[in-house]
């Protein structure tokens, strides 16, 4: 069974749950508590994740597209209003080892902050991104006391598309050079899964926009991540 584990509001995960049909389990994050989730740390150290029904019945997991970042009060609508904060953090830091330890793929795997990989900010991305050969579009942040600082204006690119980024395929209409910067910004990243808005043409495009969140309804997105779950190596049209 391949497992989603996304936000409520996550348009994109469910479309793709619904893609893959009855060979994947969809968990929202208020959902969590209708299954039963364990984790055992034997006498020598060693870590094993489990997931059974709210029944019992054991769940195989043989693959998870985790597309949780934080899980916050918010996303617990069933949990008493005073406690939704503590549940949210509690639930976080309970599946951050339990993704861990999951012995099936995890794409993308935690990182002690975030469950989703690195919880960077655009300028974090945009150092790692030029480190990886990319050039990226320049931030600009102001901040002001006592008067609200204006709104920085936005780039208007010009046929700007937005990249998806599965392993070692990208999916968009971006020069080769580019698509296999992207590629190594998510190995760099440790986000196998990855997303960037890329303007201009050539191997001299710029990036900017980049996060851990693929639109993973893309048909051709879809059936990498399944490839990838799988282990095996998708076909990328041409």
């Amino acid at each position: 069974m391949l497992l989603i584990l996304a936000h409520a509001q996550d348009v994109s995960a469910r479309a793709l749950a619904a893609r893959w049909g009855s060979e994947a389990l969809l968990v929202t994050a208020g959902d969590l508590d209708r299954a039963c989730w364990s984790l055992d740390v034997d006498r020598d150290g060693r870590v094993t994740a489990g997931l059974a029904t709210a029944e019992g019945t054991p769940i195989p997991v043989t693959g998870v597209l985790n597309r949780l970042g934080v899980i916050t009060g918010a996303d617990l609508p069933r949990v008493h209003s005073g406690d939704r904060a503590y549940a949210g953090a509690e639930l976080t830091a309970f599946l951050l080892a339990w993704l861990d330890a999951c012995p099936a793929p995890v794409l993308n795997p935690p990182d002690p902050r975030c469950l989703n990989g690195p919880p960077w900010y655009p300028e974090e991305w945009a150092e790692l991104a030029a480190s990886a050969g990319l050039r990226v579009d320049a931030a600009d942040r102001r901040l002001g006391l006592g008067v609200a600082p204006p709104l920085a204006a936005v780039p208007d690119w010009d046929g700007a598309v937005r990249v998806q980024v599965v392993r070692d395929a990208c999916f968009g209409d971006v020069h080769p050079e580019v698509g296999k910067r992207l590629c190594e910004l998510g190995r760099l990243a440790g986000t196998p899964l990855l997303t960037a808005t890329v303007s201009g043409p050539g191997p001299r495009a710029r990036v900017r926009d980049i996060s851990a969140w693929p639109d993973v309804s893309d048909a051709q997105v879809a059936d990498a991540v399944l490839a990838a779950l799988r282990g095996t190596v998708a076909e990328v049209a041409g």
